[in-house]
């Protein structure tokens, strides 16, 4: 006997396995099952199931979509990404609080997608596109599709959607649900939402060019404004309200401010005359503190140097203001990161932007697609941190692409049996 374990392992087991009776199969009915043909229904079922499955994978992500995962921190993108058509909708998938709410692209019809109101959540990556905008939108020139303007709340977790055409409402989208809800304007016209009271109750907005208003998102009531308003901002406190109106006069066109005492009977006090084309910085134009309300001058953009100055909201306050921001571009005011650090953006009305310090040093910039009307949630931006954002989420695919890759799916498997039902066909002998 070989003295190799393995040579003795193997002739152990071919002693057991020849140890085995076995019968041999009836040759008779093997050759009756070989000429048997295969039940109809079994490759249709066998297709059925690969469809399911092809189709389940397709639609699944539509159909299980949830809310976007919250992150611990808020973080400000290094950039932000470029536009994408596959970027779904906050009514089908939430983002939760938003950072950044910009638009991007370039114009188009409406159901191409190719301009976008867009918001960012918090965590820096989670992109969604703001279909209430589009559906209160309206035609622009060139068969083009305008949105309709919005402005985030200061926290985030709202958007105010007006109108570009005439409506008796103004809408409020929640980023957490997705949720609209609206209430009913003072008037009816075209509806632009101007600024957010700092809790987040009250919104001030102008319908047309006839009338301003404040409304009280807790009861749903309007109150107008004594004057007309293109612009205002809510001082921190909430008890004051800044507006600027239409021009004083064809001659002289400067737009005063004035400062409206919103508890104590409607006071007015009025700041020092602005130059032409200086216009209130947007909804976060005070200062953290209250004492500075700054304004932007881009009358002279192109030729002249654009600047945000810093006015003061007391008539009594000689202290000197923060020096002025001065750039060669068109500028605006995002928000504040802190008392002495008010962040701005800077770009061509129709060309990239970018977010910066007081120094005019980039911390974000847009990629590749272009972007403006930059807004941010001002109460979110000091616990801010700079960081690259990572890869886009941009949700679960749009509804028609879903539809498309199923039934491209449905095709292809239907195609491949086909072939495969006329391959087998054509190979079994024929009968004599």
């Amino acid at each position: 006997m070989s003295s190799d374990p393995q040579a003795r392992v193997g002739a152990a087991v071919r002693s057991i396995a020849d140890a085995v009776p076995v019968d041999p199969p009836d040759v008779a009915v093997l050759m009756a099952r070989a000429t048997t043909k295969p039940g109809r229904w079994r490759p249709l079922l066998s297709a059925a199931g690969v469809l399911g499955v092809l189709a389940a994978a397709a639609l699944g992500p539509g159909l299980l979509a949830q809310p976007a995962t919250p992150t611990d921190g808020t973080v400000l993108p290094t950039r932000l990404a470029g536009l994408s058509l596959l970027t779904a909708p906050v009514s089908e998938a939430p983002p939760g609080p938003a950072l950044l709410m910009y638009v991007q692209g370039a114009g188009g019809p409406r159901w191409l997608h190719t301009q976008q109101t867009v918001v960012l959540g918090a965590d820096g990556h989670t992109y969604r596109r703001l279909d209430e905008a589009e559906r209160r939108g309206g035609p622009a020139e060139l068969g083009t599709w305008q949105d309709a303007p919005a402005l985030l709340a200061p926290d985030g977790t709202r958007v105010a959607v007006g109108s570009i055409g005439a409506a008796a409402d103004v809408a409020v989208v929640d980023l957490r649900t997705g949720v609209t809800a609206t209430s009913a304007t003072s008037g009816t016209g075209a509806v632009q939402p101007l600024a957010w009271s700092p809790d987040g109750t009250r919104l001030a907005y102008t319908v047309g060019d006839t009338e301003s208003a404040v409304l009280d998102l807790t009861t749903g009531t309007s109150t107008r404004l004594a004057t007309v308003a293109t612009a205002a901002a809510f001082s921190p406190d909430g008890r004051r309200l800044a507006v600027q109106g239409t021009p004083d006069t064809e001659v002289e066109p400067r737009r005063a401010i004035r400062i409206l005492d919103l508890t104590d009977d409607g006071v007015v006090t009025g700041l020092d005359p602005v130059g032409f084309g200086v216009l209130i910085a947007g909804q976060a134009a005070w200062s953290p503190d209250g004492r500075w309300l700054a304004v932007a001058d881009n009358a002279g953009v192109g030729k002249l140097d654009c600047t945000i100055t810093f006015l003061p909201t007391g008539p009594a306050d000689r202290t000197p203001p923060p020096a002025p921001i001065v750039t060669k571009e068109q500028i605006a005011l995002v928000g504040w990161a802190a008392q002495d650090r008010p962040l701005v953006t800077q770009g061509g009305a129709t060309e990239h932007r970018t977010v910066s310090g007081p120094d005019l040093r980039p911390l974000t910039t847009a990629d590749g697609s272009t972007t403006y009307d930059l807004q941010a949630a001002t109460a979110l931006l000091p616990s801010a941190r700079v960081a690259p954002g990572g890869d886009p989420d941009r949700g679960p695919w749009p509804v028609w692409l879903r539809l498309t890759t199923a039934a491209a799916a449905i095709a292809v498997v239907g195609l491949g049996w086909l072939l495969w039902s006329r391959r087998r066909a054509t190979g079994r002998p024929r009968g004599r």
